[in-house]
């Protein structure tokens, strides 16, 4: 069995080869072979732990998650996980992965499709509201699949925001990165992000002809009490996009779309998107919305990816 780390997964593999392993799976991958088991929700005290497993084609993953909250008191991380990959057939372990970032990478793949089927294509400005791994991972995103010029970011603390523009300054370079207050940075983006654990909403409101066009991704909500889209946006769309119908269950934002009238006949998925997108090109005028909240079959294709590259 192999051990693969953090700096080995950013070696082995990119954001834009994590998109297209996504894509090909629901494009080319054995769909029948797909199972994905309810994961295991246990608490122990204050802490919790999960395990998400799945199958597919000739593999088997478990993604195991430990969430400690009293952590930071210790100076240890709040989250510590794993990834265990093993063959389907014989359940021979293959390797044992981070997978703090197969989920970076997962998460942040998800919303990067969402915005290269909803996005317009010459989005060059994307704002974030966030400053954690999941803001950087959706800018990573977004670089892979438009042509990004500038990133406007916005996080309640100074501090935050100053370490996420020296982080994106070291890998990106090229991009002008500026702090911004979160009505400009909705006005002035193309591609907006939300990336927080706010039970508010996190955006401001903008008139429906300031929001035309734009394509917003939600990644941070993921529980039914959390809510970083405000409902006036979904006031102002017909239809929304979802990385898998679960979402619809656990997100405090979809919920409350579905209570503003949102249908069933008006809730696309990732699959939808990928399989039919020339169905979807004239979207890329109007304001979308894509909402993520994860599934363990993206961190095991992910895994997959990873490994046939080792």
């Amino acid at each position: 069995m192999h051990m693969i780390d953090h700096s080995q997964i950013t070696e082995l593999i990119t954001m834009h080869e994590v998109i297209e392993a996504i894509e090909d799976f629901y494009l080319n991958g054995n769909q029948k072979s797909v199972v994905i088991p309810e994961r295991m929700h246990e608490g122990d005290g204050d802490n919790t732990i999960l395990l998400m497993p799945s199958f597919f084609e000739n593999y088997y993953g478990t993604k195991m998650v430990g969430v400690a909250p009293n952590n930071p008191s210790l100076g240890k991380d709040t989250i510590h996980a794993q990834m265990l990959l093993c063959n389907r057939e014989t359940l021979e372990p293959l390797a044992l992965m981070d997978a703090q970032e197969i989920t970076a990478l997962r998460t942040g793949a998800l919303g990067g499709i969402s915005m290269k089927y909803l996005a317009s294509d010459t989005a060059s400005t994307i704002g974030i509201v966030g400053s954690g791994v999941q803001a950087f991972s959706h800018l990573q995103a977004a670089c892979a699949v438009r042509p990004i010029k500038r990133v406007l970011v916005y996080s309640r603390k100074k501090e935050s925001v100053d370490r996420f523009t020296e982080k994106v300054n070291r890998a990106f370079p090229e991009l002008d990165v500026a702090y911004a207050e979160t009505h400009d940075l909705m006005k002035q983006s193309e591609i907006i992000v939300t990336a927080t654990s706010s039970k508010s909403p996190v955006l401001p409101e903008l008139s429906e002809k300031d929001l035309a066009g734009k394509h917003i991704v939600g990644c941070g909500s993921f529980r039914p009490f959390m809510q970083e889209i405000p409902d006036f946006v979904f006031k102002q769309i017909n239809d929304v996009y979802v990385d898998n119908p679960m979402a619809l269950k656990e997100c405090g934002e979809l919920i409350q779309a579905r209570e503003l009238g949102i249908t069933n006949d008006h809730i696309f998925t990732l699959e939808d998107l990928i399989q039919n997108s020339r169905r979807f090109t004239s979207e890329k005028e109007k304001l979308t919305v894509f909402k993520s909240v994860g599934l363990a079959i993206y961190d095991l294709v992910t895994a997959i990816a990873i490994h046939k590259k080792r």
